[in-house]
């Protein structure tokens, strides 16, 4: 984008211009991949399990998986009883449970193929990673998704991923999360525990303080928001998400996260 940039400022045309309408392009064509399909990247790749595929954000994994031709199933909890037909032989598990239940289905694996990529999705990385690389032998990665699982596209979105084993096995993934329009982000699983604890745990733990300090004084919620400013109606609607409908999940976050020790 700055190369577009600069060569707009020689010929006399207005840089912003330029980035408006190549950013409009880009964001037109990412819509339309998002409804008519996107590249195979790994045409030869087999089928790929997603344990816990009909909550919302497997749903979403399922979508941009089959989207771009891939052979996709869910393992649920009913169907836990087919686990071991399941799983005999795909190419790819993707664990994506609830918080407090990702350490328990990892270790309920059946024994996995050495060619069979392992994945999670979940926000902590420490645990869960050194969980899989202690239940399966062959290529193992990690991703925390910074998005919810309501977004319609990834474009432009962040995906963390820590590496576990076997690198080059999931090099495919990564390039095909990139296809999708993810900015990735490596990190090792220690660092990025740490920053998570600043950057999630100890938000999560201020809006929640914060929620229950309103719920205690017994304020017309309505009336803050006439007088308040567009920052702090935007405050006030981070506080309603995460207190009245995402509660479970930001709990969920704070009791899991080492730096719960701090708060």
């Amino acid at each position: 984008m700055e190369a577009r940039r600069k060569e707009a400022e020689k010929i006399g045309i207005a840089p912003d211009l330029i980035e408006d309408i190549l950013r409009r392009i880009m964001r037109e064509s990412y819509l339309h991949e998002n409804n008519q399909g996107f590249k195979k990247l790994n045409a030869d790749l087999g089928p790929i399990i997603i344990v816990g595929g009909q909550g919302r954000m497997g749903k979403l994994f399922s979508r941009l998986f089959r989207l771009s031709g891939y052979e996709v199933y869910s393992l649920s909890e009913q169907d836990w009883h087919r686990a071991d037909e399941l799983l005999a032989n795909p190419a790819v598990v993707m664990i994506s449970v609830l918080i407090h239940s990702t350490l328990e289905v990892i270790h309920r694996l059946p024994k996995l193929s050495e060619d069979t990529l392992l994945m999670d999705i979940f926000s902590i990385k420490q645990q869960p990673l050194e969980a899989m690389l202690s239940a399966h032998n062959g290529p193992v990665v990690s991703l925390h998704l910074m998005f919810g699982s309501d977004v319609n596209s990834i474009a432009k979105h962040v995906i963390i991923y820590c590496e576990g084993r076997n690198s080059q096995a999931y090099q495919w993934l990564l390039e095909q999360l990139t296809v999708w329009g993810a900015r990735l982000h490596k990190i090792n699983a220690v660092e990025h525990d740490k920053c998570m604890g600043f950057i999630q745990t100890l938000r999560h733990f201020s809006t929640f303080a914060y929620g229950q300090y309103l719920s205690e004084q017994k304020v017309d919620l309505q009336q803050l928001l006439t007088l308040s400013s567009p920052i702090y109606r935007l405050e006030l609607a981070q506080w309603l998400d995460v207190c009245l409908l995402r509660i479970h999940s930001f709990m969920q976050i704070l009791l899991w996260h080492p730096i719960k020790r701090l708060i």
